[in-house]
């Protein structure tokens, strides 16, 4: 799985190998369009020609098959687009939810808020992060 940050917005690209799928998630396209393909499909083909390239160059020519990928743009997410602000929120969110077919489960309004706090926090209090959370500020990152 890799986060992508492309048109300003993060989706999620994943790479299965053995069954040469190229699957793109994108939480600002989930209405049943081509939307989603017409803006991803070769930023998705190019990234996967990166992909194979460098790791056949770094760990064997002809461990990952260059032919014969397909790109599917499933429509996994049910919820209604999400703005750019909240993309990377989503992102997490189908990393941690997503089986390969569906999410597990979806989120509303308060456990988007609950994630991007605790997203904020994590990185706040990173074992090499210098800085600290301001004392006014526990109470309204940690609740």
């Amino acid at each position: 799985m890799f986060p992508v940050m492309f048109m300003d917005c993060w989706s999620l690209y994943i790479l299965d190998t053995e069954k040469k799928i190229v699957m793109v998630l994108d939480p600002t396209e989930t209405d049943p369009s081509d939307e989603m393909k017409r803006k991803h499909e070769a930023l998705a083909r190019k990234f996967q020609r990166r992909f194979y390239n460098l790791f056949n160059d770094k760990f064997g020519a002809g461990l990952v098959e260059t032919t014969g990928w397909s790109f599917v743009y499933p429509l996994v997410a049910q919820h209604e687009p999400c703005t750019r602000e909240d993309g990377v929120v989503y992102v997490l969110h189908y990393i941690l939810e997503f089986t390969g077919l569906y999410l597990r489960s979806n989120m509303n309004q308060e456990q988007i808020e609950h994630l991007r706090k605790k997203i904020a926090c994590d990185i706040v209090t990173m074992k090499e992060n210098k800085g600290c959370i301001p004392e006014f500020l526990y109470e309204e990152i940690l609740d």
